[in-house]
């Protein structure tokens, strides 16, 4: 008469801590998988919602602008990396370090821009304007620059007579202030269009992009 058999042999055994660690394997997978998927969807969303203020941030200050002759200069002045010149020189800065090459869409030269505001010296809201009906400007020349900070991130900044910067938005690969000559046409007469192409990679070594643009027609358009 033969007796059941009770316990597990080597065999059964080496095969159940095999099967075990598979699973295990494969749910560590699962995790890291979900955990850089989220980093992924969240370093997507602040790239997003910070784009987002930048255009609206950067149109509200550009909206009252107006292209306009003081003198010999005329603005808005656009100027290439940094390389403002003449009387537009204290917007000068260093070009931002570009972190993309040839044939990738966020590669290329950065188009800044001087612009002036309208002048309100009575602080009522409205422009002055002269004895003639024409549009006063205020002095200060503003700015919109792409430097590189210390710790190697690009930041689009906010100028006035080329001190004060203000921080718009961080983690810029480039960007480019176009009008209707720059453009080849593209932009209408007394109008501006700003591009912005955002560039940032996480603890993982992986790219994310995001790009983005929107036109504005000038106070005098």
């Amino acid at each position: 008469m033969r007796t059941s058999r009770s316990g597990f042999t080597v065999l059964e055994l080496v095969i159940g801590a095999t099967i075990l660690l598979l699973l295990v394997g494969s749910l560590m997978q699962s995790v890291s998988s979900m955990s850089r998927g989220a980093t992924y969807a969240s370093i997507d969303s602040e790239l997003q919602a910070m784009s987002e203020r930048a255009v609206r941030s950067i149109l509200r200050t550009l909206k009252p602008s107006g292209a306009t002759t003081i003198g010999v200069d005329q603005y808005p002045y656009l100027f290439d990396d940094g390389n403002a010149q003449g009387d537009f020189a204290g917007s000068a800065h260093a070009p931002a370090v570009k972190h993309g090459v040839a044939g990738d869409a966020d590669f290329g030269p950065n188009r800044e821009i001087v612009f002036l505001q309208p002048a309100d010296a009575d602080a009522d809201g409205r422009p002055d304007i002269d004895g003639a009906g024409r549009m006063v400007w205020a002095g200060n020349q503003f700015a919109y620059v792409l430097v590189t900070r210390a710790d190697g991130v690009n930041v689009l900044q906010r100028w006035i007579d080329g001190a004060a910067p203000r921080d718009i938005a961080n983690h810029v690969e480039r960007v480019t202030f176009d009008d209707n000559a720059s453009s080849a046409n593209q932009v209408p007469i007394r109008a501006l269009r700003v591009r912005l192409w955002f560039r940032r990679t996480d603890e993982k070594g992986a790219v994310h992009r995001l790009f983005t643009e929107a036109m504005v027609k000038l106070r005098n358009g």
